[in-house]
């Protein structure tokens, strides 16, 4: 900042010196020469106004080109005030640039107040004003008797040819006249949609612009179209004097810009201070801060790593390019919030950030607010998968004992009625119960196996080490069990780690195509880490499949939590973390 302080002053000398320089050459010119006067009066004053509010503007916000097109507008208006002098090789250099502020102007007109050029129409214009006033006029003064317009000598005069002379200062007026209509049609257009705050603003500025654009559309009328030279004369100097009001209009904009945010900041406060309901008064008071009424607000939680609304619903900020835009309020590097306005406003950064500061101990208070709200609808969203899940599990139940052991139950009945009416027969009596026996022995095994996915026998006789070795038995996928713990643990804790265990060697059957699979299960600071990992295909999504959501609202009930990603090299990794 030291240094573009130092490079400011030095351009502020410079530019002094600028409009000093034809101030001397319009006062000792002799009166035959064009217009010795104007240049003296108006020459320094839209000068040194443009370069001193330029400067300013630069320092203000050395980000925005803004500043330096406005400087650019004073140094290049200086610079054709040297068009004054007597001697021809001063005379050109300010005649060659007689028309050049002009394209800076509206090129900085346009781009207020970002100092962006957006869209096609506002960079085709820019272009169309440069090329007007540097190539093509360029090529004029090759053909251009300056002596008869009451000037010095051109000593660029290469062929003296008047008439094209003429024809292309028709073309350049014409042109001239289309781009000045299009920077009007582009101001329009980013007057139209922009908010109440943003037209205090704009209003001094497009104003100033609107009454400059329309004397130098009539002035270039006036050199196409017959006009009496006092009517001419008067128009150019109006357009003079509405010249030197375009940089105070903006040091009018600036300021009024600094009373917009000073009071859009108080009204805040004010407003957050009063209300009682918080929410609601927090967004109406940001909206009517900003003038967006259609602003929102989107909180971060950091547990989940999305934004949700007020409500505790997962939010999605807008995409780069809609007419939306996000912005963040952070704290210490840490979001808190996104305030979601209207990409309009974008040219008011400064506005905004001001605002989500003066707003962002209301708004982490509701960020805690919408936290508890998220946690809440995850509670009724597991509750409810739960009240499915035991349905499921019902009916799951319900279709095992009626399809299994009551099947078996009722055919062992049946064969015991038949061996005790064939109590005669002692051979087909005994064979008959020997079906029955083999009958209750499978009945007992389904019965077993059926018990085992309520609670496994195991687990409860000798603990999650020999409960995950009977898991990995039983797989048919080979299963290594690295490491679990040899002591017992807590009940809930040991059946949390033996259904993840359970639910992924499933998945790893049925999907993975893997050709083995590694059990981890150890304590570390009061946390049970269990561990499933495959060589196979990987791919595995949460979102996608009950097992793997059941496991998540199980660890959910314990404190615990799933995680489910890419292994090294493929696979898949299971992993949960279980407060113990």
């Amino acid at each position: 900042m030291i240094g573009l302080r130092r490079a400011l002053w030095a351009l502020g000398v410079a530019g002094f010196i600028a409009g000093a320089v034809p101030l001397v050459l319009a006062l000792s010119a002799p009166d035959e020469i064009n217009d010795p006067a104007l240049t003296a009066v108006f020459g320094p004053l839209i000068g040194w106004s443009f370069i001193g509010t330029g400067l300013f503007a630069w320092y203000r916000r050395p980000e925005n080109n803004f500043g330096a097109l406005m400087a650019a507008v004073g140094f290049t208006w200086c610079v054709s005030g040297l068009s004054v002098d007597r001697h021809s090789a001063v005379f050109i250099v300010g005649y060659l640039v007689n028309s050049l502020p002009f394209a800076l102007l509206f090129h900085m007109l346009m781009a207020f107040p970002t100092g962006r050029l957006e869209g096609r129409l506002p960079r085709a214009l820019a272009v169309l004003g440069y090329f007007l006033t540097t190539v093509l006029w360029w090529t004029i003064v090759l053909f251009y008797d300056t002596t008869r317009d009451d000037w010095a000598s051109n000593p660029l005069l290469a062929f003296d040819r008047q008439s094209v002379a003429d024809t292309l200062l028709s073309i350049q007026s014409l042109l001239a006249i289309v781009a000045v209509l299009g920077v009007l049609t582009v101001l329009w257009r980013q007057w139209t949609p922009s908010s109440r705050s943003q037209r205090q603003v704009l209003a001094p500025v497009y104003g100033a612009a609107a009454l400059l654009a329309s004397l130098l559309l009539l002035s270039l009328v006036g050199d196409v179209t017959p006009m009496p030279d006092g009517v001419e004369t008067a128009i150019d100097v109006a357009g003079l004097v509405s010249l030197v009001l375009v940089p105070f209009a903006f040091l009018g904009g600036l300021l009024r810009m600094r009373l917009t945010r000073a009071g859009a900041v108080s009204e805040l406060v004010a407003r957050l201070s009063e209300g009682s309901d918080r929410r609601r008064g927090l967004r109406d008071a940001l909206a009517a801060a900003l003038g967006d009424p259609g602003l929102t607000l989107a909180y971060w939680i950091p547990a989940r790593g999305e934004y949700v609304s007020a409500s505790g619903h997962p939010m999605e900020l807008p995409e780069p390019g809609s007419d939306r835009v996000a912005t963040i309020v952070d704290d210490h590097g840490s979001p808190v919030a996104a305030i979601v306005h209207d990409a309009s406003l974008e040219g008011e950064r400064e506005l905004i950030d001001v605002v989500g500061a003066a707003a962002s101990m209301t708004l982490e208070n509701e960020r805690l607010s919408a936290e508890l709200h998220a946690k809440i609808e995850e509670l009724n969203e597991q509750r409810r998968r739960g009240v499915v899940a035991a349905l499921d599990e019902r009916r799951r139940l319900e279709r095992n004992l009626h399809d299994g052991a009551q099947q078996r139950l009722v055919s062992m009945a049946l064969k015991l009625r038949l061996a005790r009416g064939r109590l005669g027969d002692p051979e087909e009596a005994d064979r008959l119960l020997a079906d029955a026996a083999r009958e209750l022995d499978s009945a007992l095994e389904e019965l077993r196996e059926l018990a085992r996915g309520i609670h496994p026998a195991v687990l409860s006789a000798r603990g999650l080490g020999a409960a995950l070795q009977a898991l990995a038995g039983r797989s048919p996928v080979p299963v290594e069990v690295e490491a679990a713990p040899e002591e017992r643990l807590p009940e809930a804790v040991e059946l949390a780690a033996y259904f993840v265990v359970a639910e992924a060697l499933t998945n790893v059957a049925k999907y993975s195509s893997a050709t083995r699979a590694l059990v981890r299960a150890v304590r570390d600071d009061g946390h049970v880490l269990v561990e499933v990992s495959d060589d196979g295909v990987g791919g595995a999504d949460p979102s996608l499949g009950s097992g793997l959501n059941g496991l998540a609202d199980r660890l959910y009930a314990v404190g615990g939590r799933l995680e489910v990603m890419g292994g090294r090299g493929g696979g898949t990794v299971v992993r949960a973390d279980i407060p113990c």
